[in-house]
């Protein structure tokens, strides 16, 4: 009984200081006149938090694409360097942020950036001049992409033009040319294997394969070359040794070709004499031609009696040589622009061939022609719904003379949903429906749109019913704490077969009838996003609507409901937050005198461990968003990603695993870390805790790959990672397994 009373009485203690607190907030707020306002954007120094909203790849419209709906913040904290980073981490020399300390000096951080992502260009082809090249991929990978994300994220907020663009070529450029040479070494590798081993036609297949190599790493360190001058115009920055550096390695390569080349190869030349310099489809190019091998004492012999290969542009013509080694080309121009002022030749060995090919040019004048294209009615779709195959069949010739190698597009309504290649004057194909032709009468057809070629427009199109399919939404909404819910689902069209997700549609979230955000499909027709419950919201339960309206498509509009359990936030939140401070800072104290004397006190009368899941860190700031990990947000995290991977979405569900894990091993790091890039993070949990780093290492990798790479991880690359996501969570939970055994049993 008296131990009971013991327990009891500092509870009580607790429970008055609390009440306590909460009186003397209000009152106090009776007594606030004004507060200072957070600084703005605009006011942000460098030395302050500089913030990127997202983590996702840069869309500049360069042709990127990013798949992943979860996104991490990437924040440089204090503008301090990463002091406990190994010195393979971060080995860039550059200026610390703390030196730009003027209010408002985005300018200082655009410079910092700027010049951060100059160093890495630099550092970054010095390790491939060395042959270092896992170095020189990290300093084009995921932190440089880091930098260019924040420096486009400042350059907005900033008066000067953004070098954006040329950062993100010439990082992209580089990052190929990496792995160019990278590949033509393992490949070179492999053929001295082969010649080395007696295998010829091995040998000879793969010095066939580096000659392609070697002309890309040719044509890449060219791009990079003018990378590096278009960023030394725009910010006066200088790449001269990065010039050499590059220099170096692709005339190392081409050097070594050349080696390769006389081995295994011999040389030929193309010779073309044009009948008429003058062309169209209807008066094609008419030549002479010969290919004859090239030796070092002269003219070699020609190439008799063969079926050769020659391109001309995106098509190809077959020839046959006589026993002299001649032939005659006839090549009728169709896609060609009109301002062709010379047409490229080549020469295309056979694989299992010991001769290199050759190019030649033949100066040209372009006439247009006119062709008749025609639907054949009986062939073509007359009704057609979402993700139909709509069908086209039908002839394009001019002047009755069959028209080959060329491309239409089919259109429906207008809109180009697909292509058909024509042959021999004929075409026939199908193209998928999408949900964004509105439903009703239309027009399906087919076209040659692009003026200004050989072969003049033309287009036609016949009538087509174009059906209303219903469509299905789900909605699954979880509260990850009193202000935010998880929202996700998917949108599929209803068809008599398996539904289909419809990707790239619009589905607006609403909470208490009041909208919060509008997302769009992916490929899979999925949507996913943690979503803000209004502040003008109150109660202990939301009602969250997901709603797909269908306007100007052929679908019909959908919508589902979910209600949602929060916590009660509304009272207090009506109360300034400067108000609480008396109160926070009573009940902090008290609340630190009752654990400390709790804890004493367990030490004298229970010596027994900790009971699992308990977790205990100091100097984990309480006001930091991830610090705050409680198992019930891990364990929701954690079940949508089960529910993306048994839905067949890898990258989702490896991303959202992450985010528990990340999550989770937050509580393990003993200061405010803000918001860290994943690798950042990765380093500092490693730094704190050893023992989770190892499973973290491949769970960052795999969330890397699942938000950046353009191929998706498979289910079974996925369901490891996950697996493993658990193995961390449960571990800081105890290691009880139960989240593992739960995910085992769905």
């Amino acid at each position: 009984m008296n131990d009971v009373a013991g327990r009891v009485r500092p509870l009580a203690l607790l429970a008055i200081l609390l009440t306590v607190g909460l009186l003397v907030a209000p009152a106090a707020a009776g007594g606030i006149t004004s507060a200072p306002s957070a600084p703005s954007t605009e006011s942000m120094s460098a030395g302050s938090e500089a913030r990127v909203a997202s983590a996702a790849p840069l869309h500049t419209g360069v042709g990127d694409a990013h798949r992943g709906p979860t996104a991490l913040a990437v924040q440089e904290s204090d503008g301090a360097n990463d002091t406990d980073a190994e010195p393979d981490d971060d080995p860039v020399r550059h200026r610390n942020p703390d030196d730009y300390d003027e209010d408002g000096d985005l300018e200082g951080v655009e410079a910092w950036l700027n010049e951060r992502l100059t160093t890495q260009l630099q550092e970054g082809a010095i390790q491939l001049e060395e042959g270092e090249y896992d170095l020189a991929r990290e300093y084009v990978g995921e932190e440089y992409r880091d930098r260019l994300r924040q420096y486009v994220e400042v350059t907005g907020d900033t008066d000067g033009e953004s070098d954006a663009e040329a950062f993100n070529r010439t990082g992209e450029r580089q990052a190929e040319l990496t792995e160019a040479v990278a590949d033509y070494r393992e490949t070179k590798a492999e053929y001295e294997r082969a010649r080395e081993a007696g295998d010829e036609d091995r040998a000879r297949d793969l010095a066939r394969d580096l000659e392609d190599r070697a002309d890309e790493i040719e044509a890449l360190g060219g791009s990079v070359d003018d990378g590096y001058e278009e960023i030394e115009t725009e910010t006066g920055a200088d790449l001269s040794d990065s010039r050499d550096s590059i220099d170096t390695v692709t005339a190392g390569v081409q050097t070594d070709q050349a080696e390769v080349r006389e081995r295994e190869f011999t040389e030929t030349e193309l010779t073309l004499v044009p009948e008429s310099t003058v062309i169209s489809f209807v008066e094609p190019l008419v030549a002479s031609g010969e290919v004859h091998a090239v030796e070092e004492d002269g003219d070699g012999a020609p190439l008799a009696n063969e079926e050769l290969t020659l391109a001309i542009g995106n098509h190809t013509e077959r020839v046959e040589t006589n026993d002299a080694g001649e032939f005659t080309l006839t090549y009728r121009p169709t896609d060609d622009p009109l301002s062709t002022e010379e047409l490229t030749v080549e020469y295309v060995p056979d694989d299992g061939s010991t001769y290199l090919g050759d190019e030649t040019t033949v100066d040209v004048s372009l006439e247009q022609a006119e062709p008749d294209i025609t639907l054949d009615d009986a062939e073509t779709s007359d009704e057609v719904g979402y993700g139909d195959d709509a069908a086209v069949a039908g002839e394009l010739a001019v002047d009755e003379t069959p028209v080959t190698n060329a491309t239409l597009d089919v259109t429906l309504e207008g809109e180009r949903i697909g292509t058909v290649a024509v042959e021999d004057g004929a075409f026939s194909g199908t193209a998928d429906v999408p949900a964004s032709v509105p439903e009703g009468e239309g027009e399906l057809g087919v076209e040659l749109p692009e003026e200004g070629r050989a072969l003049a427009p033309t287009a036609d199109t016949t009538s087509v019913t174009i059906r209303e399919t219903e469509s299905a939404l789900s909605l699954d909404a979880t509260a990850l704490d009193e202000r935010e819910v998880v929202v996700s689902g998917t949108l599929e069209a209803s068809r008599e077969s398996d539904g289909e997700g419809i990707e790239g549609e619009p589905v607006q979230i609403r909470i208490g009838g009041t909208d919060v955000a509008t997302l769009t499909t992916d490929e899979d027709g999925a949507y996913e996003d943690t979503v803000t419950v209004p502040e003008s919201i109150e109660g202990d339960e939301v009602s969250v609507v997901a709603t797909y309206k269908g306007r100007d498509s052929n679908l019909a509009s959908a919508e589902a409901e979910s209600a949602v359990a929060i916590a009660d936030a509304g009272g207090l939140a009506a109360v300034p937050s400067q108000a609480w401070l008396g109160g926070a800072f009573l009940a902090t104290i008290a609340a630190a005198g009752v654990v400390w004397w709790y804890r004493r006190r367990n030490e004298r009368i229970d010596p027994s461990p900790a009971e699992p899941g308990s977790v205990t860190t100091e100097g984990t700031s309480p006001d930091t968003p991830e610090a705050t990990a409680s198992p019930d947000a891990v364990d929701a995290l954690l079940e949508h990603a089960s529910e993306h991977l048994s839905s067949g979405r890898p990258d989702e569900a490896v991303q959202t695993g992450y985010a528990a894990v990340r999550r989770a091993l937050t509580v393990r790091l003993d200061e405010r870390i803000g918001a860290l890039t994943h690798w950042e993070f990765y380093r500092r949990v490693r730094a704190v805790d050893e023992s989770a780093a190892a499973a973290l290492h491949d769970v960052t990798r795999g969330y890397e790959h699942a938000t950046f790479d353009r191929d998706s991880l498979t289910t079974d690359e996925a369901s490891g990672l996950l697996e493993r996501a658990r193995r961390i969570c449960d571990g800081l939970s105890g290691g009880d397994g139960r989240r593992h055994e739960e995910a085992a049993d769905d």
